[in-house]
């Protein structure tokens, strides 16, 4: 059988004689992808809940499996933890939803969905106490943080030259 990647393809059979069949061949691939993920990070609260919803798309078969991962450490079934959920609903459009209840720093890091048949998808969560400034500072991305630097270096300077 000979064949391109995508578009018109010619099927060639040898067995009985010489046959050949012109198809058209579309190739999918599915896609993984982390409900509100579009920054790349996700901010809760010490004891709160992290919630994180992978969705798994154009797979003409739901997927075997879904693991996740906490920074490259697989936690579906993770009980020395506790407090951990798994679940994950098979279909067209395969959901699997991660929960992680009464959250702690530890629970800050990279966390990774991965489908038998998709690349990976990963989000950043950032628990931090109150509001996210401190989780901010964490991931060293903080225009303000830099803005505040600044004016504190300006009214320092101001004093100096006075």
């Amino acid at each position: 059988m000979k064949y391109k990647s995508d578009g018109c393809s010619e099927v060639i059979s040898s067995n009985a004689g010489l046959i050949s069949h012109f198809v058209n061949l579309q190739i999918v691939i599915p896609e993984a992808t982390i409900q509100g993920s579009r920054s790349g990070e996700h901010h809760v609260d010490i004891g709160s809940v992290i919630d994180l919803v992978c969705i798994i798309e154009k797979s003409p078969t739901p997927p075997q499996y879904v693991f996740w991962y906490h920074n490259e450490h697989m936690i579906n079934y993770d009980t020395a933890r506790g407090g951990i959920s798994v679940e994950t609903k098979p279909g067209p459009r395969t959901q699997s939803r991660l929960t992680i209840r009464d959250t702690n720093d530890a629970d800050s890091g990279n966390y990774t969905c991965s489908a038998s048949n998709t690349e990976p998808a990963s989000i950043f969560v950032f628990v931090s106490e109150g509001d996210n400034v401190d989780a901010i500072l964490m991931r060293g991305s903080c225009a303000i943080c830099i803005t505040h630097e600044l004016m504190v270096l300006v009214i320092i300077l101001a004093a100096i030259f006075r």
